[in-house]
């Protein structure tokens, strides 16, 4: 017998009702995907993706990345742990773990560092939630904190990641702390206590700038249990709050007594010259020191900021800046939608005066971020590499920001407007940032390509001088991994370093006692020694797009082009380190190599000019002068010159030293050098006679200095 057909069968073939409930069906899927997103773990990765993530194909390493890499590479655990063994110890042990897990590929180390700085951030956010409890400005803390323009140094990523690995241990002691001050089961407030001191000690034993930071905890916990549900008087609190911190100032002790008596590393690497000048000065220490803290926190609070509203000039490119705006204004409406969604689903409603009690942590934050690098006299500034000590700072900085907005008597809209505004501004400062580093990492490659393709080999104990290269991210300390990273052969390596690359204005005096001729140096570099002499060196100079230069001691001396910093070392330089074999080449890192452009024949070339080859010198200028590339420098033609003369291509020198001539003045004492070479190395003939005049007329060599 068939079924009738019932009314709710009839209302489902309704069209406007069909239509109805597609809508709910698509309502409830929006409502699922935002929730989602919304999630705090979820909303603090996709930001820090938005910010940091799409370099990550295109950067590479930076700074003191180089080096680490290198000894990680090539020396192993050992060589970490040497590395390691006079600043912080426990690091030459955690290195040897993450370099395995990572490998050397850039990539993965921009993605292990994002990593570490989403697990902070989602780690600080928890605190703040603790703190507040409220997600919305939690959330909006951790975003202040996940894209704070006074640390720019995100993209240094082997050394970063660990910083931020060890934040995150330290914040998540602090969350277990706090969860477990408030907790009524006893089995869960032990195995909570337990992990926040194994984290804690992670922090205290591992590095020393979040070292003071410590000491915000029995102040957190103080807060925490004031806003809890509970009545207890100021005094009943007090006993609670010493009884939860004791063991924690336990830890904090030992490693005090760790770091000053046990071991003195930082007494030899960073001396706590406060105290010198309390000696000597104390009126004077205390008011110097004041002065300090003001303008610190200032610069790290409030000054910081107008980094986000300087922006670069028209060099900076169209791509670039398109880059920037789209993942600047994706970051704007993505913690728009995330903290209005949030807050519409958040039914804590706290007053005002909770803000007020965390306004004065943020300032002890502040205070105790600073007092590590106050007490050794560091200074802190918002460019590379001081920004680094700015770190620190964020905790306070952040809790500050959301405290003093969330206290202005304006509409709650307003105010997290105001804060999300802040936010997709730093994004877009650390966006700028990122093109910076990822421009740098060309020029390094660049860099490294043309020393291969002009020095093949390198005699072992040999120095480098340069003046200070144009990459900003990278000092010659750096520079010198990469160097060895290239060059040393693995039966070089026992306990010495074969090559260092340094920069006079730096090095001379210390390093380096002076610029003199067969002078002993010797310098410890964590992993090993160098030692080398001052007559074992050759000079470069590299100012792009002009090619990286190998300087020629008889010519560039008079040659102002060049930094004087830089010249006052061609005398001592020594061609003969460079080695025509084997041929090294440069660590997978650097592929793919660059197309053989102007500057590889350039390069080419000027070896072949070492070598006195100059059928080879012809050959490589022939093809040179026929690419649309061409020389970016006048004493870029210098090889070819010489080269053409010896082959007796006299017109052809002349016409070509007249294109580098009519280029500056400033060259022509360099030039009247190489043609006074050339005129004593070549044999005479009427072609010699008649070029050697037109070069004089041209250069008035007799009237240059």
């Amino acid at each position: 017998m068939p079924m009738p057909e019932t009314n709710s069968h009839k209302v489902t073939n309704d069209p406007i009702t069909r239509n109805a409930g597609y809508k709910q069906k698509i309502s409830w899927c929006f409502h699922r995907i935002i929730s989602f997103f919304s999630e705090p773990i979820i909303a603090l990765l996709i930001a820090a993706l938005l910010i940091y993530g799409f370099f990550i194909p295109f950067l590479g390493f930076y700074w003191d990345d180089l080096m680490i890499q290198w000894i990680a590479q090539v020396l192993g655990k050992t060589g970490l742990v040497n590395y390691f063994s006079t600043n912080r110890p426990v690091m030459g042990f955690l290195y040897p773990l993450t370099t395995s897990l990572v490998g050397d590929e850039p990539w993965r180390w921009q993605v292990f560092a994002i990593f570490w700085r989403w697990l902070a951030a989602y780690g600080f956010y928890c605190v703040c939630k603790e703190l507040w409890k409220d997600k919305t400005p939690a959330l909006l803390a951790g975003l202040i904190f996940l894209s704070y323009p006074g640390f720019a140094q995100q993209f240094i990523a082997t050394i970063y990641s660990h910083f931020f690995l060890v934040l995150s241990a330290f914040f998540f002691s602090l969350f277990f702390s706090l969860k477990a001050a408030l907790s009524q089961n006893r089995k869960r407030f032990w195995l909570l206590t337990g992990a926040a001191l194994v984290l804690s000690a992670v922090n205290l034993f591992s590095m020393e700038y979040f070292f003071m930071l410590e000491l915000l905890r029995p102040l957190l916990l103080w807060m925490v249990l004031q806003n809890s549900n509970e009545t207890r008087s100021n005094r009943q609190r007090l006993l609670l709050v010493l009884r939860r911190w004791w063991p924690y100032l336990l830890v904090f002790l030992a490693a005090v007594i760790w770091r000053t008596l046990l071991f003195d590393y930082q007494t030899t690497n960073y001396e706590v010259g406060l105290l010198d000048l309390l000696r000597e000065n104390p009126l004077n220490a205390v008011l110097t020191l004041a002065g300090t803290v003001f303008k610190d926190l200032w610069t790290t609070f409030l000054g910081v900021w107008q980094l986000v509203v300087q922006f670069p000039g028209a060099d900076f490119g169209q791509r670039a800046w398109l880059i920037v705006i789209i993942f600047s204004l994706a970051v704007l409406v993505f913690s728009a939608v995330v903290i209005f969604w949030t807050h519409k689903k958040d039914d804590s409603k706290y007053g005002k005066s909770i803000f007020g009690n965390s306004l004065w942590i943020a300032l002890v934050a502040g205070l105790l971020a600073g007092v590590p690098f106050w007490l050794t006299q560091i200074p802190i500034g918002l460019s590379f590499p001081n920004d680094r000590f700015t770190l620190p700072f964020v905790i306070g900085v952040a809790i500050f920001w959301v405290s003093v907005v969330m206290l202005i008597p304006v509409k709650r809209w307003i105010q997290y407007a105001f804060l999300i505004l802040l936010v997709s501004l730093s994004a877009g400062y650390q966006l700028r940032s990122g093109i910076l580093f990822q421009r740098d990492w060309e020029q390094q490659s660049r860099f490294f390509w043309q020393m291969v393709w002009r020095i093949p080999a390198l005699e072992k104990d040999t120095i480098i001088f340069a003046h200070e290269l144009p990459l900003r991210y990278f000092s010659d300390n750096s520079l010198t991994g990469g160097l060895n990273w290239i060059y040393a052969e693995p039966q070089m390596l026992d306990d010495s370093i074969p090559y260092v690359l340094y920069y006079p204005t730096v090095r001379v005096g210390l390093a380096v006692k002076s610029l003199n001729p067969d002078e002993a140096v010797k310098q410890n570099l964590l992993v090993g020694d160098f030692e080398g002499n001052t007559s074992q060196s050759i000079a470069l100079f590299y100012q792009p797009p002009a090619c990286l230069r190998v300087l020629d001691p008889e010519l560039e001396t008079d040659n102002w082009m060049v930094p004087l910093q830089v010249r006052e070392t061609i005398h001592l330089t020594d061609w003969n380190v460079i080695l025509d074999s084997p041929q090294h080449v440069l660590p997978s890192i650097y592929s793919p190599e660059p197309d053989h452009q102007w500057c590889y024949y350039f390069q080419k070339a000027d070896l072949a000019r070492q070598y006195r080859d100059w059928e080879e010198v012809v050959r490589l200028g022939e093809i040179a002068f026929n690419l649309d590339d061409q020389p970016n420098d006048p004493a870029e033609r210098f090889p070819f010159i010489e080269g053409y003369t010896h082959q007796e291509l006299w017109t052809e020198a002349v016409e070509m030293s007249g294109k580098s001539a009519a280029i500056t003045p400033v060259i022509h004492p360099a030039m009247c050098r190489l043609w006074q070479r050339i005129e004593r190395e070549t044999p005479d003939s009427n072609e010699k006679s008649i070029a050697m005049q037109s070069m004089n007329d041209l250069l008035q060599c007799e009237m240059q200095p």
